[in-house]
């Protein structure tokens, strides 16, 4: 708690732990509304879920990671996607379940790494 100002207000400090963002939106919505006059000092956003993560990459073969580079340069993990499985296939002159199967080992080993480094 801070000390009273020269008008006699009340003043106080609040640290607040929230999931979501909005979370935090909304709180200080409802003080707004309320009347209450804010001066931030700091926000600090973290997750305290996650940690540094170190993910052993060798497991990734050369033909993956080429086409996870692709697959990322292009927007197939966007939504919408910026590129389909055709034309990362024709840009990597191999068929559509080719690429198909080198994304799902390559990304089936990335989670399994995240998964031991943070289990």
């Amino acid at each position: 708690m801070g000390s009273p100002s020269d008008d006699d207000s009340t003043q106080f400090k609040i640290s607040m732990v929230v999931s979501e963002l909005e979370s935090a939106r909304d709180v200080l919505t409802c003080l707004d509304e309320a009347g209450v006059t804010i001066h931030p000092e700091t926000a600090d956003v973290s997750n305290p879920h996650v940690s540094d993560v170190n993910v052993d990459l060798s497991d990734v073969t050369v033909k993956q990671w080429q086409a996870l580079e692709l697959a990322c340069e292009r927007g197939y993990y966007d939504s919408p996607r910026g590129a389909d499985l055709s034309e990362l296939a024709s840009e990597l002159g191999i068929s559509k379940s080719a690429v198909s199967q080198r994304l799902r080992s390559a990304e089936a080993t990335l989670v399994e790494s995240v998964v031991e480094a943070t289990g």
